[in-house]
This record gives C-alpha cells, structure tokens and sequence, in this order.
C-alpha cells in the first residue's frame, strides 16, 4: 500500500468517525406522555384563562410548522387592573436540522410585523434562579405587540438562532436527539419598561404556577431542580 492509498485511507476513516460522532444515539424527552394543556394551570397569579382566537400562531394546518410541532396550546389570561397575557406554547417532539423551532421573529414577519427591540433578558424566579429570555416588539398596520419567549431544547435554554443551532449539534455530538419547546408571551402595549416588567412577572408566575414535577417541560431539568431546591 502506497503512501497515497495510506492518506486516503485516513481521511475515509476520519469522516465516518465523524458522522459516527453526529449520529444520535438516544433521545432525550422530558414531555414524556404528558399534554401542554394540562400542565399548564389555568389560573397564573392574578390572570385567569379567558377564551379567545386573536393569536399570531407559529403553525397553520399543512404547513411546514404544522409538521414541526406535535402540541401547541394558546390561551388568553386576564385579571382586573392587570395586562391581558395571551400564551402561545408550541412543542416539538424531535429537534434535528429538518425539525426544529420556529423562532417568532420568523413568525411575526411572516404575517406583516415589522421587529425591533429585540434583547436578551432574564426572569427571575427566585433563590437567585434566572429564566434566559428573549424581548421583541413586533409592529403591524393594526397593532403593536410587546413580547417574551423562550425556548428549550433539552436541557439547554438557547436565546437566539446561532444558539440555538450550536446547541442541536453540541447535543448531536453527544449523542443524542431532544425534544423542544417554544414558549411565547405577549401583549398588545405601547413599548415601555413597565410593559416588559409586566410581561416578565407573568413569566415568574407562570413556573411558579405549575407542579415543581412538571417545570422541567418548560424550562429543562437544571432550572427546574434549583426551583424545587
């Protein structure tokens, strides 16, 4: 075998133990056989849930998000001198590069919103506990819509795109394929700080609200366990 044949060789080992390395192993699911709309409480601090359909929603039936997610829930909460709060959870069984979280950036633009003020923020949710989030203002013709969300993807709270995606192939090189979550809060607000405060007290008592045995569907293993701590 000639030096050529020998340097060949190496580079075809090289790359199968490459995809070896990105070929997931296990799954890693935290949802289990649980349904969002039962975890989700329906009374959150003050706001209780009220009916409503005046969503921007992250699928429509046969679309490529409809083949995302296999849960969505939205709902509407309201309380006397108080914001209204409309929640908008999508999940995703399977996170891989043909399956994978809509962020609403993407969302809102694709109905007509024009976004600004996007940040990252953080929530607090005590014993010195944070809730990495992302804060947008989305503006329309009709409206103005003031914005927290976060997403999971496994254990990991991922707050923008290029996050998001070294995440998925961190997690790939470990071995194995989670589950995702979206979790969208919004208001139809003027841009303010007391706004964002508003929508991030929601945010608190939203986790708060839950089962400590359930929090880990929204906010992954590590924030939940420190929550129940």
């Amino acid at each position: 075998m000639n030096r050529r044949d020998l340097l060949m060789g190496a580079a075809m080992l090289s790359a199968a133990g490459g995809a070896f390395a990105l070929t997931p192993r296990t799954r890693l699911v935290l949802l289990g056989d649980r349904k969002i709309d039962d975890v989700i409480p329906a009374k959150i601090g003050e706001w209780k849930h009220y009916p409503s359909s005046q969503f921007v929603m992250p699928k429509s039936p046969g679309s490529l998000a409809d083949r995302l997610y296999s849960q969505t829930m939205s709902r509407l909460y309201v309380a006397e001198g108080r914001l209204p709060m409309m929640v908008v959870i999508a999940y995703g069984a399977v996170q891989n590069d043909s399956l994978q979280l809509h962020r609403p950036e993407a969302c809102y633009s694709a109905v007509g919103f024009t976004i600004s003020e996007s940040r990252t923020a953080f929530v607090p949710l005590g014993d010195g506990q944070k809730l990495p989030v992302r804060e947008l203002t989305a503006t329309s013709n009709a409206r103005i819509e003031q914005i927290t969300y976060w997403t999971r993807i496994g254990d990991d709270l991922p707050t923008d795109g290029a996050e998001q995606r070294r995440v998925k192939l961190r997690q790939q090189m470990r071995g194995y394929l989670a589950d995702g979550i979206l979790v969208r809060i919004s208001t139809v607000a003027e841009t303010s700080p007391e706004v964002f405060a508003e929508l991030s007290n929601f945010a608190t008592a939203l986790i708060k609200a839950m089962a400590p045995g359930d929090r880990d569907i929204l906010i992954g293993r590590p924030l939940a366990a420190a929550m129940i701590a």
